[in-house]
């Protein structure tokens, strides 16, 4: 049977957390990527105890469905940090993730990249450099790497794509990419709508599906819904959109294969 995976969730105790994964396996889903939630800390050791409660989260969501953890320091955290003066905790928290990929307490490092929202030139430069450093961290340790970025158009997606050929990196995957052919050297990570999912299929393209579900009691349901990977796929197989082939190529195959599972 096809273990239906999400790619990218995020939880958190304080959401609907565990509640959110019983709703994700009664739609359907078996496995979970669980990336951790920017808690943005301000030291080394509030970075570490927050990868720590990500862990400890993934071994109490195993009792319901497979969960593999993705670590790493959002680019809004590096943003904070950055104009606080403390680049040096980015880089600490670079080398923490390093460590966990080394001891394989993780599957991969994530969200690195750069801030989805306005930032200053400067900002944005310095969080480009990091996000080149946490991408030749990935191809020396031939880990995965999520990554997140401002919006992306097709000219967007082909300079991405250069910047990994150039540095050689071959396991990358853009988290909340747009369903559009430009993709090379990365894998994209689609959100799951049924039209998202349909562009994709039609463009005859590699792809994961996410639902960066962030938990938030302020924003229920937000990004999308937790059922929603599930959900998407057995519509869609069931519309004759996805082929069982599709199915376990996209859930079964291409993400154990990916991540080392």
């Amino acid at each position: 049977m096809t273990v239906i995976t999400d790619n990218h969730m995020h939880l958190d105790k304080k959401g609907l957390y565990l509640e959110a994964v019983h709703q994700f396996k009664r739609a359907g889903g078996g496995r979970i990527i669980l990336v951790q939630k920017p808690g943005f800390p301000q030291t080394i050791e509030e970075f570490v105890q927050q990868v720590e409660q990500t862990l400890t989260m993934c071994q109490e969501v195993r009792q319901i469905v497979e969960c593999y953890p993705v670590v790493g320091l959002h680019p809004a955290e590096f943003d904070r940090l950055f104009n606080k003066g403390k680049e040096d905790v980015c880089y600490q928290a670079l080398d923490t993730v390093e460590l966990y990929i080394q001891e394989k307490k993780v599957v991969g490092m994530g969200e690195f990249g750069r801030p989805h929202y306005p930032v200053s030139e400067q900002t944005y430069q310095a969080s480009h450099e990091y996000m080149i450093q946490a991408l030749i961290r990935s191809r020396e340790l031939d880990c995965p790497i999520q990554l997140h970025t401002e919006s992306l158009d097709s000219a967007g997606i082909e300079a991405l794509d250069r910047l990994i050929k150039e540095l050689g990196c071959s396991r990358v995957i853009k988290h909340f990419a747009p369903p559009i052919p430009e993709y090379d050297s990365m894998t994209p990570s689609i959100l799951a709508t049924e039209s998202n999912i349909t562009q994709a299929v039609t463009s005859g393209m590699k792809f994961f599906m996410e639902t960066d579900y962030i938990d938030d009691p302020r924003r229920p349901g937000a990004v999308l819904g937790p059922k929603t990977v599930p959900r998407t796929t057995l519509k869609l197989l069931a519309e004759g959109v996805l082929t069982e082939d599709m199915v376990v190529r996209i859930h079964d195959q291409d993400i154990p294969s990916l991540y080392n599972l």
